[in-house]
C-alpha cells in the first residue's frame, strides 16, 4: 500500500518549525491533515550539519517522527537530468537542493521551502512557507 504523503518539507522549514516560528507550526500542521509530513535522507544530512549540540534529542525526536524519503535510483536521475538541463542553460545549484526537489516530483508532492531560488525546477509544486498564514 503506497504511503500517503501530504508534502515534502525543506530544512528551512524545519528549521523554523523546531524554533517554534509561527509560520512553519501553522503549515506543518495544515499539512499533516492531509498525510504524512515527509524529509528527504539529504535534509537529516543538512539539519545535523547544522544543529547545536543541546539541540539534538529533540531534533532528533521530531526527525524520526516524520517520514523520510530515500534517495532512489529514480530521485537521483531526475535530479541528474535537471542538473545538466539548468547547467546548460547557465543555472547552477547545488547537488543536495537538487536531489531534494527530484524527491518531491518522484513524490508528486509539493515542497515547503522558504528558498524560492535554490529551486527553480519545471514541474516543481512549491509552497513558499514564509507566506503561509
Amino acid at each position: 500500500m503506497p504511503l500517503n504523503i501530504a508534502c515534502l518539507i525543506d530544512t528551512d522549514v524545519l528549521i523554523d518549525f523546531l524554533r517554534n516560528r509561527p509560520y512553519a507550526v501553522a503549515l506543518l500542521n495544515k499539512y499533516a491533515i492531509n498525510g504524512l509530513l515527509a524529509v528527504s535522507t539529504l535534509t537529516h544530512l543538512e539539519i545535523y550539519q547544522g544543529m547545536r549540540p543541546n539541540e539534538e534529542t529533540d531534533t532528533t525526536e521530531f526527525l524520526d517522527g516524520l517520514t523520510t524519503i530515500e534517495v532512489t535510483t529514480s530521485i537521483a536521475r531526475i535530479a541528474g537530468k535537471t542538473l545538466k538541463t539548468l547547467r546548460a542553460r547557465g543555472t547552477t545549484i547545488g547537488v543536495v537542493d537538487a536531489v531534494i526537489a527530484a524527491t518531491a516530483q518522484e513524490l508528486d508532492v509539493p515542497l515547503l521551502t522558504n528558498n524560492i531560488a535554490h529551486y527553480p525546477f519545471p514541474h516543481l509544486k512549491i509552497v513558499q512557507g514564509a507566506t503561509f498564514d
